[in-house]
């Protein structure tokens, strides 16, 4: 074995071995969500609903952005600002979303006062949320979607980087699979079938 494979090989296996300690927590939470995502009866529990309604003081200039930080602050909420749909007549709503809470806010423009209401899901919802968290959806109906959270652009950046690890530790997976010799048969029907199936979902569908 010439040197330079055999420090390409070297640094293929401290590549795979910290690549995957530094996913392991992010891999099992998409694990654990994903099972929470097919499979919701195996975890019980409903979203706990609260409403209350409070006096709030409206910025009179800025955008819609400024607005709802200004009323989050003095609600005391956290979270991405989401802006459903286009404005109401009278009426200033906007959601604060978080993983664990959605926080629904409805401020009467005469009266000034604020419906909050509270959606507040369990352990296991969270994780099904994180899953597909990212701060902007076209569900959700925004016509500037931006993300405004600062931990959503972590976990937005964070999720960039672990699609980017894991390109990377299959890579080195296939790398290491090719130098089996010995077990190049059970390698190649583990890899054929995984991409069957894989492929049957991707193009077979379609």
């Amino acid at each position: 074995m010439n040197p330079t494979s055999t420090v390409f090989e070297k640094w293929n296996k401290k590549i795979h071995i910290y690549l995957g300690l530094y996913m392991l927590l992010f891999l099992w939470i998409f694990s654990v969500s994903g099972l929470f995502l097919n499979h919701p009866k195996w975890f019980h529990g409903q979203p706990q609903r609260t409403t209350v309604e409070r006096p709030v003081d409206m910025l009179e200039a800025g955008d819609r952005l400024s607005k709802a930080r200004h009323l989050m602050e003095q609600l005391d909420l956290k979270g991405e600002t989401l802006f459903q749909g286009a404005p109401k007549a009278g009426q200033f709503t906007f959601v604060a979303m978080r993983p664990d809470e959605r926080t629904f806010v409805n401020v009467n423009l005469e009266s000034k006062i604020a419906k909050v209401m509270h959606v507040e899901g369990n352990f296991g919802q969270m994780l099904g949320t994180l899953h597909t968290f990212s701060g902007v959806r076209p569900i959700w109906r925004e016509k500037e979607p931006k993300r405004d959270w600062l931990p959503t652009i972590l976990w937005s950046f964070s999720i960039d980087a672990l699609a980017v690890g894991v390109i990377l530790l299959v890579g080195s997976s296939l790398y290491m699979g090719f130098r089996m010799r010995e077990k190049r048969i059970p390698v190649a029907i583990s890899l054929a079938l995984g991409t069957a199936i894989c492929s049957f979902f991707i193009w077979g569908l379609v």
